[in-house]
């Protein structure tokens, strides 16, 4: 099967958030352009990982006016594309020409024997320096609103209790009473 790619072009909203209870959450991020919607699902330190990028790109490069002239590199869907999904690869890209930022995710492939195997998808969107910004301080404070850290050890406090291995020399389930 085909590897769909799909590319919103330069987006019009964006947001970088996280659902759930700390400990339990999950992240994304949402983009929309007149070419559709995207959801993209990750892990905490990909969207960590992400906001630190663009706030190094956005510190040490020259800020210029959003993107005029830009080209998206994939051909736009025929009809809007509306993906979600979980991604296995995210990268991002900018373009010092431009000052537009890219964000590229990739759904994995299916590997459930009960289904036909797909091929993965790629789903891209670009955005200039103001959503660039605005975005890396969302997921910044997303992936930094979790549980208390530690002050001992540095781990997440549960809310059912913290074993802390600085205090008792161990963590849970190190070892077993024989």
């Amino acid at each position: 099967m085909e590897h769909e790619r799909i590319d919103l072009g330069v987006i019009e909203t964006m947001d970088a958030t996280d659902v759930g209870e700390p400990g339990k959450r999950t992240f994304k991020i949402t983009a929309e352009s007149s070419r559709g919607r995207a959801v993209i699902w990750m892990e905490k330190e990909q969207l960590f990982q992400i906001g630190l990028a663009i706030r190094q790109f956005t510190a040490t490069e020259v800020a210029t006016d959003d993107p005029k002239d830009f080209e998206p590199e994939l051909a736009a869907p025929s009809s809007p594309a509306d993906a979600e999904f979980k991604a296995s690869d995210l990268r991002i890209r900018h373009d010092s020409d431009s000052d537009t930022f890219t964000i590229e995710a990739v759904d994995p492939v299916n590997e459930d024997e009960d289904q036909v195997q797909e091929a993965p998808a790629t789903v891209q969107f670009s955005f200039g320096r103001t959503m660039a910004i605005k975005l890396s301080q969302q997921a910044i404070d997303a992936a930094g609103r979790g549980r208390p850290r530690c002050e001992l050890c540095g781990g997440p406090k549960d809310p059912e209790g913290h074993v802390c291995p600085k205090t008792n020399g161990h963590h849970k389930g190190d070892f077993e009473l024989a």
